[in-house]
């Protein structure tokens, strides 16, 4: 059992344990709420509804409780989408009382915390993650939507009511789904101090769903903690979560099917190689080998410049996330330089 205290703009409780979803009966906004309508896709609807339904069922069983539900993946965290989860609210009677519950992984979290910030101008939600990957995007309060130029270029800061992680959704989870956690909790073991990365990049995909979950997921958070309670809109260090991410972002914009946390993998090769950390990168592409993963189609160096030209971090240049002696900063990089760093990503990867 880990409770982790998150003072942002409205302070909020991660709870990480089996049956975390029981802790709603801790949260303010439950009681407050006049019913609970549940955000999720179809996927997770098919493996966790039952068991959600149970819990809420034995928790408030007065509330009533609307559902909506979308398409797995990436492709409905869209406009379209949106619209459709704002109209379904309408129809089965949503009220500024009625407090959502995003249940599912990071794309479920981003959009349904979009609708919540904006659905009748702002209504509670509470953050139900079901994926390793979602202990990331479930804590610091980012929400939004994609457009076909990019990645979350619609959105706000909006922050849960609490956060509700109940590891024992993991087990249900795909290669590919532990993979692309992993690759993000890898991200915050290299921004912690003392980083925990090095105890990571061994490992093989058997021993990362052997690691005691509710501790690693705690350490994970704990990082992303210290630094949205410092910059909680992203004026200053909150940028440095996004380390590996821009050519990482630009990857999987680049490659449907290819997973968050697959393409964060390779934007942490091509950020070790700006860094001049050759051992690192290698390192790395020993990982992603021993995890199983398959590398998308690569494209021409320009279709990714052109993506990390539209990253929402950019402005008139491109900027990286890079570690230098032990601390993070945020360089502009030149397009020469760019280049030759994708040539040598190529090269390290073996990317055909």
């Amino acid at each position: 059992m880990t409770h982790l205290q998150i003072q942002a703009s409205r302070p909020y409780t991660v709870y990480i344990e089996p049956g975390a979803v029981n802790r709603l009966t801790e949260v303010p906004a439950a009681h407050e709420a006049d019913q609970f309508w549940i955000i999720t896709d179809q996927r997770v609807a098919e493996l966790h509804g039952t068991t959600l339904h149970e819990q809420l069922e034995q928790c408030f069983p007065e509330k009533t409780r609307l559902l909506s539900r979308v398409e797995p993946g990436e492709t409905s965290k869209s406009l379209s989408v949106y619209q459709t989860l704002l109209e379904d609210g309408v129809k089965q009677g949503a009220t500024r009382r009625t407090l959502i519950l995003a249940v599912g992984g990071g794309m479920i979290g981003d959009l349904a915390g979009f609708v919540a910030a904006t659905f009748l101008r702002g209504v509670p939600f509470v953050q139900i993650p079901t994926t390793l990957l979602a202990h990331d995007s479930s804590v610091g309060g980012k929400v939004g939507l994609n457009l076909r130029w990019g990645k979350n270029l619609v959105g706000a800061f909006y922050q849960p009511s609490a956060v509700l992680y109940d590891v024992t959704f993991l087990h249900t989870l795909s290669d590919r789904e532990w993979r692309s956690g992993f690759f993000e909790l890898l991200k915050h073991g290299f921004l912690a101090r003392p980083s925990f990365a090095p105890a990571l990049l061994g490992l093989d995909l058997e021993a990362v769903k052997q690691l005691p979950m509710e501790e690693w997921l705690a350490s994970g958070i704990a990082v992303k903690q210290r630094i949205v309670e410092q910059d909680e809109r992203e004026s200053g260090i909150r940028a440095f979560l996004n380390y590996g991410h821009t050519f990482g972002h630009a990857v999987e914009y680049a490659s449907p099917g290819l997973s968050h946390g697959e393409a964060i993998g390779i934007g942490l090769v091509f950020a070790s190689l700006l860094e001049d950390n050759e051992r690192q990168a290698e390192q790395l592409v020993g990982l992603m080998r021993r995890l199983g993963m398959v590398l998308p189609k690569r494209h021409p160096f320009e279709v990714y410049l052109d993506f990390m030209k539209r990253d929402k971090k950019n402005n008139a240049s491109i900027r990286f996330v890079l570690q230098r002696q032990g601390s993070f900063t945020l360089e502009e990089i030149e397009e020469t330089r760019l280049r030759d760093t994708y040539d040598q990503t190529v090269r390290c990867l073996q990317w055909d």
